[in-house]
């Protein structure tokens, strides 16, 4: 699923002035909203950033999540780049059919952030680069 959807893009609505463009294999961040301003890490909040996924059958596929920098990285929703140009988010009620895997081949996954994710700590993402 990965190279079957690498460099496809999606824009992204927040309801702002801007909607990003997310493309797979990119490495972007978005924030959408501010918590507050923090010295060398600059402005942090709740973004959406680009990540590749390995679900739990092995396979990996090109993703953005959305994380709450304010708290030590918290990931709170995932999107996976489908083949056909789309994105489906991980609440939507046909994502394992829209996916074409079961729950058992999808979770539990581990996501690594491609996009910077801003935090004074995250004890999410281990060493070597993956979420834990």
């Amino acid at each position: 699923m990965k190279e079957s959807t690498k460099g496809n893009a999606i824009i992204l609505d927040f309801g702002t002035t801007t909607n990003p463009t997310f493309i797979a294999g990119g490495k972007q961040r978005y924030l959408i909203e501010t918590a507050y301003a923090s010295g060398s890490l600059g402005v942090i909040g709740y973004a959406m950033i680009n990540a590749t996924l390995r679900f739990a059958d092995g396979t990996e596929a090109y993703a953005v999540i959305e994380v709450d920098e304010a708290s030590s990285g918290e990931h709170c929703g995932t999107g996976v780049f489908l083949p056909d140009g789309t994105l489906v988010f991980q609440d939507d009620p046909d994502f394992y059919i829209k996916l074409g895997k079961t729950m058992e081949e999808y979770a539990p996954y581990r996501y690594h952030p491609d996009g910077e994710i801003r935090t004074l700590s995250n004890h999410h993402i281990g060493s070597d680069g993956w979420s834990t």
